[in-house]
This record gives structure tokens, sequence and C-alpha cells, in this order.
């Protein structure tokens, strides 16, 4: 037996001597119920060795998480707890998110995206500063449309130009204020 053979084997041999004379059992497949566990994960595998869930605490994101997995072991299903609030995300079978439904800005949000790496946002609704919000993107995540409330807890409509600099002026405005509705144009 080699120097380095004799590294692995003997201490696996006194692990096994120690476990086996203070009767501690390394496999047991007996039912137990236990007042409490403490762990920073817990992964469930199938039969073929396959992470099918798993809850853990994510040390740099500061969250606890609980994520689903499919039989190929790609992502289903995300559960997020975090300081501002929590999150679920459902992805695609490429393991893509496609649904998120969290905390925005201390208010409730439900986010669909385009299924890709790119994780682009093709539609919001939220809570915003005076009601609700539906916000509609184009396929690069830049605002379109936006229906929400105004200031006076009336309603309004947005059309965007689809760009970034688009989406700070507004093509065409529908507002209803105390007078009645307005339309506003870009000029």
């Amino acid at each position: 037996m080699s120097k380095y053979e004799r590294l692995i084997i003997y201490p696996l041999l006194f692990i096994a001597i120690f476990c086996a004379l203070t009767g501690v059992n390394v496999v047991n497949a007996t039912q137990q119920f236990l007042d409490k566990i403490v762990t920073k994960e817990i992964v469930v595998v199938n039969d073929e060795g396959n992470t099918v869930a798993s809850l853990k605490y994510d040390e740099k994101k500061e969250s606890v998480s609980l994520e689903l997995y499919n039989n190929e072991g790609v992502r289903s299903v995300s559960i997020l707890g975090y300081d501002d609030g929590g999150a679920i995300g459902i992805f695609n079978h490429d393991g893509n998110l496609t649904v998120a439904m969290q905390n925005d800005n201390q208010a409730g949000g439900l986010f669909l995206y385009n299924g890709t790496s790119k994780e682009t946002k093709l539609v919001g609704l939220r809570s915003g500063l005076y009601g609700g919000v539906l916000e509609i993107n184009n396929s690069r995540g830049l605002p379109t449309g936006i229906i929400g409330n105004n200031a006076q807890n009336n309603g309004y409509l947005g059309l965007f130009k689809g760009e970034l600099l688009g989406f700070l002026t507004p093509q065409i405005m529908l507002n209803v204020g105390p007078a009645g509705a307005t339309i506003e144009t870009a000029k």
C-alpha cells in the first residue's frame, strides 16, 4: 500500500471503527421525528441523483430560497424571502424566468418575462404611487404603453416610442382630470 493510499484508507477506517463503537448510525433508514433541524441547506434528489428541491440560505444575498427542479435538474420554481419582502419565480423548461410575483417598492408586483436568458420584462402589473399600473414593454424591455391612475385618482393611458428617451416623453397621453379628459401628443 502506497503512502497516499494510507492517507485515505486509515482515516476512513478510524471513522468506521469510531461509528461502530459509539453506536453512530451513518445510514439510518428508519423514520424519526425531530423537534428541530438546524442546517444551511436541505437538498432532495430523485433516484438518478438529480436535485429536485432545495431549501437554503444564501449568505451573499442574505436571503432564504426554496428551489424546485424538474426531472432533468432544471429549476422550475423559486420562492425567495429577503429583507424587503419575498418573491416567487416560475421558469420554463430551459430554466429561464417567465413569471415573477414579488415585492416591488413596498407594494406587490406581477411580471411576465420573455423566457430567455436575458430575462426581459414584457408585462408588469404593480401597485404604483396613485394605484394600480399596467405596463406593456417591447422585446427590449422598454415601455410602449402604461395604464394607471394619476394624482387626482383618475385614469391615464400613455403610449411611448419604445426607446429609453421615448419613455421619458410620452407620444400620446390620455389623462382624466377634474375638468374632464385631455389628450396630449408629442410635438
